[in-house]
């Protein structure tokens, strides 16, 4: 395949679907084209948390493995965005594009690659690559680095298969998830934060969304509520300790005007089956009855006890739709 020349999009609102294709995947002689954006759900505390992206790695099962670079574009002052090419950057610098995860929350996304070409058929991998330094987190308490074990080196692989019809487009999400995905470094002094992600991968996906009741979110016990999404009806609710029983997503709980409750969630990006659905406290009460919390962090590398309250119904979650699952 030869040089190929991309602008890759901005900052877009994905919607609950996945472009229709033909083709039988079989991997013949053909092409089609890719879509990669990237998704996130929300975190109390963090203002921000940017990761900075090189490029991508597509591997087909058939064939080696692609590598899209970001390159500057010599011709656009702003270079925004960025040009991606199949080969390394020579007539200019590589880009590195920031995104902000906590932009990409609520259904939004941003595209990583925009429709490039590559052979039709299977698809075995993909790698996300990262610059050095891989990112940065804003806190209240100011902005600190983020760093990836081995990410500038290995980046993130997703070892996920799907398939890209001939002639038509194959569109994946990238779900990092930052509360399953930022540690902080204990001990650290000036603080310090590692971001080892646990990435999801889907194509076709729905929602779900509720109201929740204003003694559930007490703000004078709770310093913020957060919704806990696990996979399958009847499912034990757990905290994030990076094992089966995790969460598939999560969801902040919002102050809602139009909720009948005042309070409201929404869930993106949840493959169709059937989900467990849990209210939990993101903060523990106050140790002297004002609003001074004392916040246990749902740390990823630790084993926490979280109080749980269960959704009554099962989620059942199908293709470009939103369930409604209230408490």
């Amino acid at each position: 395949m030869g040089m190929q020349f991309f602008k890759f999009g901005a900052i877009t609102s994905a919607c609950l679907a996945v472009v229709a294709c033909s083709g039988s995947g079989d991997g013949g002689d053909g092409t089609g084209k890719l879509s990669v954006s990237i998704t996130d759900a929300p975190i109390h505390d963090a203002q921000s948390v940017t990761v900075n992206f090189l490029g991508a790695e597509v591997k087909p099962a058939d064939g080696p493995a692609l590598k899209f670079n970001f390159c500057e574009d010599t011709f656009d002052a702003d270079n925004n965005p960025p040009i991606v090419q199949d080969t390394e950057c020579t007539e200019s610098d590589p880009h590195v594009e920031e995104i902000d995860l906590l932009q990409q929350t609520g259904g939004a996304s941003a595209l990583l690659l925009d429709g490039v070409d590559i052979p039709d058929g299977k698809v075995n991998w993909v790698r996300l690559v990262l610059a050095d330094p891989a990112g940065e987190i804003v806190l209240s308490t100011g902005t600190f680095p983020l760093t990836v074990p081995s990410g500038s080196q290995t980046g993130l692989k997703l070892n996920r298969g799907f398939e890209v019809p001939e002639d038509g487009e194959a569109q994946v999400f990238i779900d990092f998830d930052v509360r399953k995905s930022i540690v902080e470094v204990h001990g650290s002094v000036p603080p310090s934060y590692k971001l080892k992600p646990t990435l999801r991968m889907v194509e076709d996906f729905g929602a779900i969304a509720g109201e929740v009741p204003a003694v559930l979110n007490d703000t004078t016990i709770c310093k913020g509520g957060s919704i806990y999404v696990f996979a399958g009806a009847g499912a034990t609710p757990d905290d994030i300790d990076r094992d089966q029983g995790d969460p598939v997503s999560t969801a902040l709980v919002n102050e809602d005007a139009g909720s009948a409750t005042g309070y409201s969630y929404h869930a993106d990006f949840l493959e169709p089956g059937d989900y467990t659905v849990a209210f939990v406290c993101a903060g523990g009460a106050s140790t002297d009855g004002g609003i001074t919390f004392d916040v246990p962090a749902d740390n990823p590398d630790e084993e926490e006890q979280l109080s749980f309250t269960v959704a009554s119904d099962t989620a059942t979650v199908v293709d470009d739709q939103t369930v409604q699952i209230n408490f």
